[in-house]
């Protein structure tokens, strides 16, 4: 389990906190300044399939991703 981790996309500089369980299972907090700054995640999700609507950002789950393989995120294995 990794300590919590603030990372900032490449793309807006959008700043959240991601806790990485495993290479399965991550928690990804923002704020509303995150928000502002996401064209992404600023975007309300809509739900489907009677599934909880889920707010994500491909180029922030691209930079957790790298943080991640870099061992920023602690030890996955």
């Amino acid at each position: 389990m990794s300590e919590a981790v603030q990372i900032t996309c490449g793309t807006c500089s959008a700043e959240v906190v991601v806790e990485k369980f495993s290479w399965h299972h991550t928690t990804v907090q923002w704020d509303a300044a995150t928000l502002s700054h996401c064209t992404e995640l600023g975007v309300p999700a809509t739900a489907t399939h009677d599934i909880a609507p889920m707010r994500s950002c491909p180029r922030l789950r691209d930079a957790i991703n790298v943080a991640a393989v870099e061992g920023k995120l602690g030890d996955l294995d």
